[in-house]
């Protein structure tokens, strides 16, 4: 009896140990994520969007009336500042030049006689005078004489001024012509051609068919214009790199700077909502860029405000707060931030103090070494996890 007693114990002890050994250290334990602290280089950024323009750029207008006689340009041309690019028909406008000239040469005839008048009168004045010294007429036809002078004086005057304003007049006229020809205002290519011969310009701005003619545009400006919020915007400065990611190559970056803060916050659209205020920034690309970028084209941006290099950072779902969900009871104090170190395959939790993040990871400006190794999920299990908590560690992400 005895040796089937301690033969029975034997069994019991061999089932025993290893149930034990499961319930302490293996089905208790929770499986979670684990990664050791490393030194990384962080960058704070803000997250924007934009779309690609020229910096410098012409939208030329028609400025007279008139139909299009002649284009001498194509879409893609390059041209030279004051290049005659179309030609408007200015057979109306001659015409009004030549009848302001036909004017002008009739007042300077005016003027001419006045001055003829003048002489004249100014003679009969001094005859006038040496009579009435002799005693030979009156005083009242001395003093007709006289005003008669000074009339003539007066006459002068006024037809010199009808003389200067219809010269003015004149001028007016021929700036009117000068502009029934169409020469670029700068050096650049001819990015849009918006008109046809035989079609009629039209000075307007309301945006109507034949309003627009042509836009020249230097291609080494290509520069991005996006939209930062205003409680972004005080952390931009100029100079600042950014990266730019076109809507043509939306996985690739291209690298920009800083270099121009508009002061006043941009305003909306007719009809759009005026919820908030966003302030335009631009962007310079840098000049080895190689992609093919045009203008137009839509982008988001990321703009690097702060940077901090070779800082021990963990992933951003490894920090919690003590203000955050979580049933840990040590979890005391409002707004700390900590993470849960894992020593002897049990959850230690440490207060940490957060710096810079980007939008993976976090900078931990103290409380952590870089040889510790901390949870950092699955939060389904990180949320529920508590200081002292056994925990089965895995490098591979746990779905």
């Amino acid at each position: 009896m005895k040796i089937r007693a301690w033969g029975l114990l034997a069994v019991a002890s061999l089932v025993s140990v290893p149930l034990l050994a499961r319930w302490r250290g293996g089905e208790d334990a929770k499986p979670v994520i684990v990664e050791q602290v490393q030194s990384r280089q962080i960058q704070a950024s803000i997250l924007t969007s934009g779309t690609l323009v020229y910096e410098h750029q012409a939208l030329l207008s028609p400025e007279v009336i008139g139909r299009v006689r002649q284009v001498l340009v194509h879409e893609g041309d390059r041209v030279e500042k004051g290049q005659i690019l179309l030609q408007l028909d200015d057979e109306t406008l001659k015409a009004e030049v030549q009848q302001h000239l036909a004017v002008v040469a009739q007042q300077r005839t005016a003027v001419e006689r006045q001055r003829v008048e003048l002489a004249s009168a100014r003679r009969q004045a001094r005859r006038m005078d040496q009579l009435f010294e002799a005693r030979l007429i009156d005083a009242r036809m001395h003093e007709q004489e006289l005003q008669n002078a000074q009339v003539a004086d007066i006459g002068l005057r006024a037809a010199q001024e009808q003389l200067r304003q219809s010269v003015a007049q004149l001028h007016q006229a021929q700036q009117r012509q000068a502009k029934a020809t169409v020469r670029a205002p700068m050096s650049g290519v001819v990015v849009a051609l918006a008109i046809k011969e035989g079609e009629t310009a039209v000075p307007s701005a309301s945006g109507i068919a034949g309003s627009s003619l042509l836009t020249i545009a230097d291609p080494s400006t290509l520069i991005t214009e996006v939209n930062v919020d205003e409680a972004d915007i005080p952390r931009v400065q100029v100079g600042q790199q950014a990266a730019v990611f076109a809507a043509g190559n939306p996985d690739t970056a291209v690298r920009a700077q800083v270099v121009h803060i508009a002061l006043t916050p941009r305003t909306p659209a007719p009809g759009m909502p005026a919820n908030g205020r966003n302030y335009t920034v631009r962007l310079r690309f840098n000049p080895d860029t190689q992609l093919t970028l045009r203008p137009g084209m839509s982008c988001r941006a990321e703009i690097y405000t702060h940077t901090a290099s070779d800082a021990l950072a963990v992933p951003l779902q490894a920090v919690l707060s003590s203000n955050s969900e979580t049933t840990d009871p040590a979890a005391e104090g409002a707004g700390q931030s900590y993470v849960y170190v894992v020593e002897d395959n049990r959850a230690v939790r440490r207060t940490v103090v957060p710096g810079l993040s980007d939008d993976r990871y976090q900078q931990i400006r103290s409380g952590l070494r870089p040889t510790d190794r901390i949870v950092v999920g699955p939060y389904r299990e990180l949320r529920h996890l508590r200081a002292g908590d056994s925990l089965r560690a895995g490098t591979e992400s746990l779905q």
